[in-house]
């Protein structure tokens, strides 16, 4: 097939699909599904394995394990394990990040109002930009179909005593009108608390039962507006607003975590965009900009009354102005039997911190960095016959320091502007004997840019700023296999990693009493993924299996925290008639190393979590369902001193029209 045929037909499936195609990035021009590069998580399995947040969402899938970072009150992810500041995290293909330090917390993103996730590991297309050493996370959004289409759901979690713990609700609704089409969506979440596994002990901080501290709401409004021409060409502008606040409890163990008394009264962030891509004789263009900003506030208090600040010392009340606005520019054309992709991408980052007095409230601005990135990417695809296919890509990356300024006078003389700038070329060969078999083997260089945070933050007067600080370069080596046989598909991918000028915080030679980010590591990732599914008309199970291991060439007593040597997803789901359906899944993870404050390492307990419910469907627009989970009341914990919830009671009602 000619690709200037494959992009017409994929236009027209786009017109058809309930994904917004225009903020999908792939490496090839095939349905997601079908990629050996990428993976995706649909709306379906996530409201299957009832994946509240997007955190929830991805911990089910091969080679990624989410994390709780307690002293940040927040899910993080790991993929293939690098940590999430080493992840670019993409909404419509739409950088989302944070600006400062590059984090992100998937908790507080839900996934009602998603159509799919594509997850990229190693191997990623350059035409995202910058900062992807460790993958991509892409999340996208839903577009209607029909002249009107929705979906309302409702859901409430009683926590093991039976009180309310929990309250959810969602509203999509979308019209398409001939070449026009308009979709609303609202997104709603209270969490009161959560109730502890019974089997957990009291402690100085925590007594049984209810978790402290333990409250966070969210709530989110999106909407976006599209034309849609006979030709498949597209424009589309949206905005979305997601606010929330919450609550950080307290560690359960001060021998992993300092006891801090914090709370963020906001968590903030909203984007406004505008995409649209014209589809040519034989190739596309391809254009986006938009504009993300993010606002937080942080209070730490002098104690457990979270009412009173000390005049001296580490309580403080502050609040971040982060805020991000950028471009892309994209080509496809084919040109015989090669398809060539040309991005250029554009970004400029700004935080800025503010101090707000104890007294009078008063804000004055502490820091303010701002950061320009540039970068350009060009990929082929080469096509020798049905069977072979030659990818190579190649990317450069500049980034430019605009702006620097900070109040804290200690060491300014050593913050200085810099320009840093990578170089980041891919390859890959597909062979596909038969049509339900993909073979792959690549390569690809990928770096990360320290962020504002590795070069310029203090650490609370403990560490020295490194503005010379280089590039971490990873070199990503994979072999993967795909079949399908039948009702089966299995996948299996074999990775090996090695991350050279790893940033690592270390002792300052000049002055032994602090500490300072340095480039001194090289450390090697290594493992295996394996996924395994099938699928009847009354029978749907799978699940997948990853080994990783991480480590240290330079120093073997320095481990890679939070990240599993093995876990373990498995589901079934069984139609048992009458319009009833069993649902059932087990997480396993074994293998974690954590930190102590004393610097040294302990393994997180192995520990296994079991999920049920039944599913009632009476009719193609009603479903509800009743469940549990955690049905063991398991006691367990991502990051030590932060247990988390124990079992719990769920019941969920949704109609589609």
């Amino acid at each position: 097939m000619k690709k200037h045929t494959l992009i017409l037909s994929l236009a027209a499936s786009a017109v058809l699909a309930d994904t917004f195609s225009l903020g999908q990035i792939n490496v090839l021009n095939t349905p997601i599904e079908e990629s050996p590069f990428e993976e995706a998580i649909t709306s379906d399995t996530m409201a299957k394995n009832n994946s509240k947040s997007v955190a929830d969402a991805l911990d089910n899938i091969s080679g990624i394990n989410a994390d709780t970072q307690g002293g940040r009150a927040e899910q993080t992810l790991y993929i293939r394990g690098f940590d999430a500041k080493r992840i670019g995290v993409f909404i419509d293909g739409i950088p989302v990040y944070v600006p400062y330090d590059g984090n992100f917390d998937y908790d507080r993103f839900l996934t009602a109002d998603i159509a799919e996730i594509d997850v990229s590991k190693g191997y990623s297309s350059v035409l995202y930009g910058a900062n992807t050493m460790g993958g991509v996370v892409n999340i996208i959004s839903k577009k209607p179909t029909k002249a009107l289409e929705g979906e309302v759901k409702a859901g409430v979690v009683f926590d093991s005593d039976g009180a309310l713990a929990r309250r959810q609700t969602s509203l999509n609704i979308g019209t398409r009108q001939d070449h026009f089409y308009a979709q609303l969506g609202a997104l709603y979440t209270d969490q009161d608390h959560y109730r502890l596994s019974d089997d957990f002990t009291a402690t100085a901080s925590q007594p049984e039962g209810d978790r402290l501290r333990s409250k966070n709401e969210d709530y989110k409004i999106n909407f976006k507006t599209g034309y849609i021409a006979d030709d498949g060409s597209e424009i589309a502008i949206g905005y979305s607003s997601q606010n929330g606040q919450k609550q950080q409890p307290p560690t359960t163990d001060t021998t992993f975590s300092k006891q801090k008394y914090w709370d963020w009264p906001y968590w903030d962030k909203e984007t406004f965009f505008v995409n649209g891509q014209k589809n040519l004789g034989n190739g596309y263009i391809k254009a986006l900009a938009y504009y993300d900003t993010f606002k937080n506030a942080l209070n730490s208090y002098a104690n457990s009354s979270y009412t009173t600040y000390n005049t001296f010392g580490s309580t403080f009340k502050s609040k971040y102005d982060d805020y991000s606005f950028g471009g892309r520019l994209e080509y496809g054309v084919e040109l015989d039997k090669h398809f060539l992709t040309a991005a250029a991408n554009y970004k400029k980052d700004s935080h800025e911190g503010y101090d707000i007095s104890k007294t009078t409230d008063i804000a004055t601005l502490s820091e303010h960095y701002v950061d320009t990135t540039l970068t350009f990417g060009l990929e082929d695809v080469y096509t020798l016959s049905s069977q072979w296919q030659i990818l190579a890509g190649l990317s450069y990356d500049r980034r430019e320091g605009d702006k620097i300024y900070d109040t804290n006078t200690a060491y300014l003389d050593m913050l200085t502007l810099k320009t840093q700038s990578s170089l980041n070329p891919e390859a890959a060969v597909i062979f596909s004997p038969d049509a339900t078999t993909k073979i792959r083997a690549s390569v690809a260089q990928k770096t990360y840019m320290p962020s504002m945070k590795d070069r310029y933050s203090r650490k609370f007067g403990t560490s020295v700023p490194n503005v010379d600080l280089d590039n971490e370069v990873a070199t990503h080596y994979e072999l993967s296999f795909q079949k399908n046989i039948g009702q089966y598909k299995t996948r299996v991918n074999a990775f090996f990693t090695r991350v050279e000028d790893a940033i690592q915080n270390v002792v300052y030679a000049p002055d032994p009493a602090y500490l300072q980010n340095q480039n001194v590591g090289t450390f090697d990732h290594r493992g295996i993924e394996t996924e395994l599914s099938y699928k009847s008309d009354t029978l749907e199970a799978g699940g997948n299996y990853t080994y990783i291991s991480v480590k240290n060439c330079d120093n073997s007593s320095i481990k890679r925290i939070d990240v599993p040597k093995h876990q373990i997803f498995a589901f079934a789901q069984q139609d048992i008639g009458y319009n009833v359906a069993l649902y059932g899944a087990m997480k396993f993870r074994k293998g974690a190393y954590e930190q102590k404050l004393d610097s040294s390492y302990v393994i997180n307990p192995t520990f296994t979590t079991f999920d049920i419910k039944a599913i009632y469907t009476p009719t193609e627009t009603i479903t509800a369902e009743v469940g549990v989970k955690n049905l063991t009341d398991k006691l367990y914990q991502y990051d030590m001193g932060f247990p988390l919830a124990g079992r719990e009671f769920f019941a969920n009602i949704g109609y589609k029209f």
